[in-house]
């Protein structure tokens, strides 16, 4: 096995870690937007949840939606531990390593002009400025290798146990789904029409029933055409709004039955190479 081939290598190990940093970061991605969208439906079973029939059934769904919110916080913490505070190490800017060969090709002038004045038990060797920059190079690769590896690491179990919780967090998210719809405790359900009282009007039908009794017969005559048209009136107007509250709870119906939306799309891998997902900087964010 070649000294090139090893450099190689370690050059693609400090490749591949990158690599494994910006998938846990998908991930955590991933894991926010599904933690998002469980909370968004547990807050709407919470804000439309129906009291009135069944009550037991109701704080059941109450209970179970308290749960959710509890676990989906653990999840929440474990998922920000995975996407920010880790400390990378990357390789120093292009003109850093540029400036540290040319140094070393200044010293080497230096000491060529020292030994040419010096005795020659006291010179000094001169040094390779290329070997000596490659040495730099990939020492520095498997240095910072190494360290984003052990971070990859505990980042990935992270994002395992903020996974792991969120699907703990999905079992009685199901269960307050499922009693939610079976019991139909939407208090914007269609199928919940509230019945309609309209005590004018019986108000009315019944002092026309006193009068026709124990009333006048005239005034009964002339005054009987000009109630039953009044009365119509109201009924008409009534049957109207009866229509209407039917076309909107229909129109409700039907939007309910639309397809979810679609999926929100993963988001892409940033292409800036410096990552700013670390809360206390590395060591060449300082570098200017």
């Amino acid at each position: 096995m070649s000294t090139e081939y090893i450099k190689s290598t370690y050059e693609k190990m400090y490749l591949y870690e990158e690599d494994v940093k910006e998938k846990i970061a998908l991930k955590t991605q991933v894991i926010f937007t599904a933690i998002f969208a469980l909370v968004s439906i547990t807050a709407y079973f919470a804000r439309f949840l129906d009291f009135s029939e069944r009550p037991e059934t109701a704080n059941t769904i109450c209970f179970l939606v308290c749960l959710v919110v509890f676990i989906s916080a653990a999840s929440v913490y474990f998922n920000c531990r995975a996407f920010s505070g880790s400390e990378f190490r990357r390789m120093p800017y292009s003109v850093k390593v540029k400036k540290y060969f040319d140094e070393q090709v200044e010293y080497n002038i230096e000491v060529a002009h020292y030994n040419d004045q010096v005795d020659d038990s006291d010179r000094l060797p001169l040094i390779d400025p290329a070997k000596e920059t490659e040495e730099f190079i990939y020492n520095t690769y498997v240095e910072c290798a190494t360290h984003n590896a052990v971070l990859n690491e505990q980042r990935s179990r992270w994002a395992f146990n903020a996974t792991a919780i969120f699907l703990v967090a999905c079992i009685p998210f199901a269960i307050a789904g499922f009693l939610f719809v079976v019991f139909d405790m939407d208090t914007s359900s269609p199928r919940k029409n509230l019945a309609i009282k309209d005590s004018y009007v019986g108000g009315e039908i019944a002092s026309l029933k006193d009068k026709l009794s124990n009333g006048d017969k005239t005034y009964i005559v002339e005054n009987l055409e000009k109630r039953t048209m009044l009365i119509e009136q109201i009924l008409a107007k009534k049957e109207e709004e009866i229509k209407l509250s039917q076309s909107k709870d229909k129109t409700t119906t039907n939007e309910k039955k639309s397809p979810p939306p679609q999926a929100p799309v993963k988001p892409s891998a940033p292409q800036s190479r410096a990552m700013y997902d670390d809360v206390n900087g590395g060591p060449n964010r300082s570098q200017k």
